[in-house]
């Protein structure tokens, strides 16, 4: 009961933190709170959604997916290279077959293997990394088809389509997280892996699909974004692999949700409202004129500060 009672605090909380957020925003920039506005810092958002809904359900488990950016930047060129020829039903299905992969190619080496998480999905990256670059040179290839832009650019009743998405499958996910078996062993793995194995649960299974699904739906965001984007030009950091921004941006929006980094405690509803936060502090540090570092910046700020948070009150 207390932790439940704990639990929804939190969350109002996180909700109270939003409107003042907006509050501020409103004030700042007259025209913020219209429509028009909301719906576009939800659109142009929405992959960076998806990304952090991935991201929740492997932090849940107790594991760190870092590849989810990378697996995001692959399916988007694949996607873009094989649509050239005017088909998209078969591209977008090889997309996400080959996140899916590269998700339960991550989640064998962790779970049979024992490759630590942080170690396997940094090299899977890393791996992703060289084969765009080799593939692409850095530059922008292919384009998606007029089915697909139609698609990832359409709204219905002004609201975008690709938002309607990500918010069904926050819903899904949601409920597959509170009342379904396998919703139970993903926070029971994270919470205790131990006592987990002891009581039957299939551990390595759990583990591979919470990695395939990461893979899956971090796949499924790229698609999305090729056909937002046309012809996609990949992000490479020096120093970083390619999509290390936005495997960043979504762990910073798990942990500012209360999502833990040991695993068991957090849930998509709390991702949902970090994703909307960060939006809008990303939103009002553009309309300052501050570029994309200072948004790197602000990930980092906010993962050390609600980490430490959450680590002294677990010490007290």
């Amino acid at each position: 009961k207390l932790r439940l009672q704990s639990s929804s605090a939190e969350i109002v909380i996180l909700i109270l933190a939003l409107v003042l957020i907006m509050a501020v925003a409103s004030i700042a920039t007259p025209g913020f709170l219209t429509y028009k506005h909301i719906t576009m810092v939800l659109y142009v958002n929405t992959m960076f959604g998806i990304l952090s809904l991935a991201q929740t359900l492997v932090i849940l488990s107790g594991g760190l997916d870092l590849s989810v950016g990378s697996i995001y930047w692959i399916s988007t060129m694949i996607g873009a290279l094989l649509m050239v020829k005017g088909d998209t039903l078969f591209p977008a299905l090889a997309c996400l077959l080959i996140g899916a992969v590269i998700g339960i190619i991550n989640g064998t080496a962790i779970a049979k293997l024992k490759v630590p998480h942080v170690v396997m999905t940094l090299a899977m990256m890393i791996i992703l990394t060289g084969v765009l670059y080799v593939t692409t040179g850095g530059g922008g290839h292919g384009r998606a088809t007029e089915q697909l832009i139609s698609f990832s650019t359409g709204r219905i009743f002004e609201f975008p389509i690709i938002s309607m998405v990500w918010i069904l499958l926050s819903v899904l996910f949601y409920f597959i997280l509170k009342i379904t078996p396998f919703g139970w062993r993903i926070r029971a793995l994270g919470s205790n892996p131990v006592a987990s194995r002891c009581s039957g649960i299939q551990v390595q299974r759990i583990q591979i699909a919470v990695y395939m699904l990461s893979g899956l739906l971090a796949a499924l965001a790229g698609l999305l974004y090729l056909g937002w984007a046309r012809t996609p030009y990949p992000t490479f950091q020096s120093g970083a692999g390619v999509g290390a921004d936005l495997t960043l941006k979504s762990v910073a929006a798990v942990v500012i949700g209360g999502t833990l980094f040991s695993g068991g405690r957090g849930g998509v509803e709390r991702t949902f409202l970090g994703v909307l936060i960060l939006s809008i502090l990303y939103s009002i540090l553009i309309m300052a004129g501050l570029g994309v570092e200072w948004q790197i910046m602000l990930n980092g700020v906010i993962i050390i500060s609600v980490v430490g948070v959450y680590s002294q009150a677990k010490t007290r």
